[in-house]
Order: C-alpha cells, then structure tokens, then sequence
C-alpha cells in the first residue's frame, strides 16, 4: 500500500528524494527507501543516479508513466477476462 502512496506522490508532484517522501508520506526514511528499491527494480520509477553511485548523495527518484499505463493496461485485460 505505501508503494501506491509514493507513485501517486511522484504522479502528482514529480521526481522527489526518499527523504523527503517519507517525511511528506509519514514514514521514515528506510521505509521509503525500501518501497522505492521494489518500484525501482519493477521498472516503476528510476533514479537520477545508479544504485552502485549513491552513497551520501540526494537521489531523486522519477515514476516511470509508460511502464505504469502498460501494467495498468495488463491489470484491466487480466481482471476483465480479456
């Protein structure tokens, strides 16, 4: 549930650092960090640095809308009997 919360914060804000997320979302930090490895290593958003080159660095993290719509789009097919 808190992955959908960031892709919707993303969606409506625009690219935004985990910090941040967690503190507008309620949550700490390794929370959202967390959530947003998974939706990374889904396809869900990207990052503006590489995963091996973060380390003390603010990293802002983007939603992905063509990857977003294709899952949606699946998920109506599948629900739908299509």
């Amino acid at each position: 549930m808190f992955s959908r919360a960031i892709l919707r914060h993303l969606s409506l804000h625009g690219p935004t650092g985990a910090a941040d997320l967690a503190r507008e979302l309620g949550t700490d930090s390794n929370t959202a960090r967390r959530a947003l490895r998974a939706l990374e290593e889904a396809g869900l958003v990207t990052a503006d640095a590489p995963a091996g080159q973060r380390r003390g660095r603010v990293v802002t993290f983007a939603i992905q809308p063509e990857r977003l719509e294709s899952l949606l789009a699946a998920l109506k097919d599948y629900l739908l009997g299509h």
